[in-house]
Formats: C-alpha cells, structure tokens, sequence
C-alpha cells in the first residue's frame, strides 16, 4: 500500500514534471517509462494485464501497481492524493 501525489503522464515529455514519491497514473506504460520508475512510489494505468510492462515493473521494484483501470487517467487528476493497495488491486482518492 502507498499514499501520494498522483502525477498524470500522457507522454515522455511529462516526464520532467515527476518527482520522488509520485503515483505515475498514464495510459500504459512501455520501456521508455523505465528511466523514471525508480522515482516511483506506485504505478496505476488505464490499460494492461499480468504480463504488461507495468505490472513486470512494479513487481521488480516492489512497490505497488494496478493495471488496468479502464478510467484511472479520467477520474484522477495530477495531484491528487491517492491511495494505490496493490493487494486488492483499490485505488482510493484521498482529496
């Protein structure tokens, strides 16, 4: 489980906006996100599954992941506070 700022990236170029401790919530991920992950305190994408980038990643850096939202880049915004509990895969806004 972890609580922070959600940061929305829609592209590589949102990349300079990311700091230590972010929820990066996007679309899905793909290996160019990889220079940004250790930054991460949680990943949380619209798309994906088991097997998906995020979900490998998240898994090799520990740190909690839920994939396959189908809406998480439409109703959290950049800078919401969340809570991402990758056991029972729940993102909760916390304000």
């Amino acid at each position: 489980v972890y609580e922070g700022p959600a940061r929305l990236v829609e592209s590589s170029d949102d990349f300079g906006r990311i700091r230590q401790g972010d929820v990066l919530v996007t679309r899905m991920t793909s290996p160019y996100f990889n220079v940004v992950l250790p930054m991460l305190g949680a990943i949380v994408t619209d798309r994906g599954g088991q097997l998906c980038h995020a979900a490998i990643v998240a898994r090799e850096y520990g740190i909690p992941g839920i994939v396959g939202t189908r809406d998480a880049t439409r109703t959290i915004r950049d800078g919401d506070r969340v809570r991402v509990d990758g056991t029972t895969g729940e993102v909760h806004l916390l304000g």
